[in-house]
């Protein structure tokens, strides 16, 4: 592909909110696949439950947190900032790479406590709770950092998921 249209393309589609809501919508279904398969083990499974529990519900958490994070870019450049500029990705100022609680904060979002924390844990699943042993920096590292009640945490997020469903509507 041309080099220049590949900045153009890349630049526009950065900068599209559907395309970070599609994304959105394709990690959740993804984190759902995941869901399923962790509370309805097939039949061959069912020894094993415990231990697929355990293997799943990170990588599912790691992919709604990132389909949050997404949701929040949607928002954006919605509100007609950019995340592409000249075919390179630049940050949300005044977040940092993957923290939840600080991208809402930027997009003046009200929160409860329990919302933040909520964002976050998701945070710390993007990070490396989903796909890492450990954190970049051990001063990250947090007991209580990587962990999820349910179903109390799924309908927080839920709940979540439906107020910036209608924001960005």
């Amino acid at each position: 592909m041309d080099q220049k249209l590949a900045v153009e393309l890349h630049t526009r589609a950065g900068n599209l909110p559907e395309a970070w809501r599609s994304c959105a919508e394709d990690l959740l279904a993804a984190a759902a696949v995941l869901r399923e398969r962790r509370e309805s083990p097939p039949p061959l499974a069912m020894g094993d439950l415990v231990g697929s529990e355990w293997r799943i519900h990170p990588a599912e958490l790691m992919l709604k947190g990132m389909a949050v994070e997404c949701l929040f870019k949607a928002l954006w450049v919605k509100r007609g900032h950019s995340l592409v500029i000249d075919g390179k990705y630049v940050s949300v100022p005044g977040a940092g790479d993957h923290d939840l609680v600080q991208l809402a904060g930027v997009l003046q979002l009200t929160l409860s406590d329990f919302e933040k924390d909520l964002l976050r844990r998701l945070s710390h699943f993007i990070e490396y709770g989903g796909r890492y042993p450990v954190p970049k920096n051990a001063e990250k590292l947090r007991a209580t950092a990587t962990t999820w009640s349910s179903p109390s945490d799924g309908r927080l997020f839920d709940a979540l998921l439906l107020r910036l469903g209608s924001v960005l509507e």
